[in-house]
């Protein structure tokens, strides 16, 4: 199953990756039609998670939701290259995305049914630092790939799903006694009581949506700065150095990198957060990630500089890893609940990625990247004092 997600997320983030690049030279778009894109994906996920979370829940087979949703989304996002008019590949590029909300919950509530709670909380920090992994590693081969032959990243994508779909068959009819890890049923154990409120909860869903949709930002319109500022030779390493070697590589090589350590930054919270406590409860954490990437987002509006550059998306990606992180964890406090609550912290994500896409791409189209990068901080400090309205409003109402 860890390698199942592995993979899984692996070609996701391929088809990420590649996809802002093909939009600006396949079909001649600029930022506002990236960021169309991306956010239609992310819109077309929320929605999907929240239809089929009842299904999955109340599925006898969780694992056949699985393979339906990596097909769907492994065919038709295959299409992207040769769908011909643009509004037909930016079709076949969002509706796979229905297919990954059938998926990632049916894999999720597989895995929650192991009955033993310590061992269930080691599956799921398994499962989600597999699928980090995935997305961290995926951009190092998907940009130079693009930048060989445009048509490579979406085979690969297709291959890997296959590989998943496999895998997946293989786990048909295990059992909840053969994952114990020891070929006996643990003993079900008390739950450890979670410092968690309501109003934590609902803040810390609040705090996905906006860190994802500057993680979506950064992902389909950030590449449009990258691109332009190496075509133009105004890319430098750090300060006024520029060398040779960024001439010989291409920009969505180059934006690969910022992907890399974008997503390894957001694998290194997961760890942090796994082995630690402090930061249960607090939501100072998740205000604080929230600012640091704000601050982020004003020097990626300035800055020609990758290492800067590089410093602002590892930033942007705890931000990320860090709210998400805690807003699953409580999401999937409650046993009776916690499906339920998962699915709509998948659906959260999503609505933050639809959001933060759509409204960077044209506010950058509009203005200007490097505008709309700066002025972000204030949506971001908007956000944070709804959130933590929200969070005395609700635990002050409760007895």
């Amino acid at each position: 199953m860890y390698l199942a997600a592995f993979l899984l997320d692996f070609s996701v983030a391929v088809g990420l990756t590649a996809m802002p690049f093909f939009v600006f030279d396949r079909l001649h778009g600029g930022v506002a039609l990236s960021g169309t894109v991306g956010a239609v994906q992310m819109a077309l996920y929320a929605v999907g998670c929240f239809l089929s979370a009842g299904l999955v829940s109340r599925a006898q087979d969780n694992l056949r939701w699985a393979v339906a949703g990596v097909g769907i989304f492994a065919l038709l996002f295959a299409l992207v290259p040769w769908a011909g008019a643009s509004t037909l590949s930016v079709v076949a590029a969002s509706l796979p995305f229905l297919g990954l909300a059938m998926a990632w919950p049916a894999l999720q509530a597989w895995l929650g049914k192991e009955p033993n709670p310590e061992a269930r909380a080691r599956h799921l920090a398994g499962f989600n630092t597999a699928t980090a992994f995935g997305f961290t590693l995926s951009p190092l081969l998907a940009g130079p790939l693009y930048d060989m032959d445009f048509r490579l990243p979406f085979a690969l994508l297709f291959a890997l799903c296959a590989v998943v779909i496999c895998l997946i068959l293989s786990l048909s009819g295990v059992n909840v006694r053969s994952r114990s890890g020891h070929g006996e049923l643990e003993e079900p154990v008390e739950e450890k009581a979670v410092p968690m409120t309501t109003g934590l909860l609902y803040a810390s869903w609040a705090a996905t949506f906006t860190a994802n949709g500057l993680f979506a930002a950064v992902r389909s319109v950030y590449p449009m700065r990258v691109k332009e500022l190496a075509e133009s030779g105004a890319l430098t390493l750090y300060g006024d150095v520029r060398p040779a070697f960024l001439d010989t590589v291409g920009a969505a090589t180059t934006y690969s990198w910022l992907a890399f350590l974008l997503s390894l930054a957001t694998v290194l919270c997961f760890a942090v957060l796994g082995a630690t406590r402090a930061w249960q409860g607090r939501y100072a954490v998740l205000g604080a990630a929230q600012l640091a990437a704000a601050a982020a987002f004003v020097l990626l509006g300035h800055t020609h500089s990758l290492v800067v550059m590089i410093l602002c998306f590892a930033v942007v990606g705890a931000d990320f890893g860090v709210c998400f992180f805690a807003s699953l964890y409580y999401s999937l406090a409650s046993a009776k609940a916690g499906h339920r609550r998962a699915a709509i912290n998948e659906g959260v994500l999503g609505a933050g990625g639809f959001v933060g896409g759509i409204g960077l791409g044209f506010a950058a189209q509009q203005a200007g990247i490097a505008v709309a990068f700066q002025w972000t901080p204030l949506m971001v400090v908007l956000a944070v004092a709804v959130q933590c309205a929200v969070l005395r409003a609700i635990d002050h109402s409760r007895p």
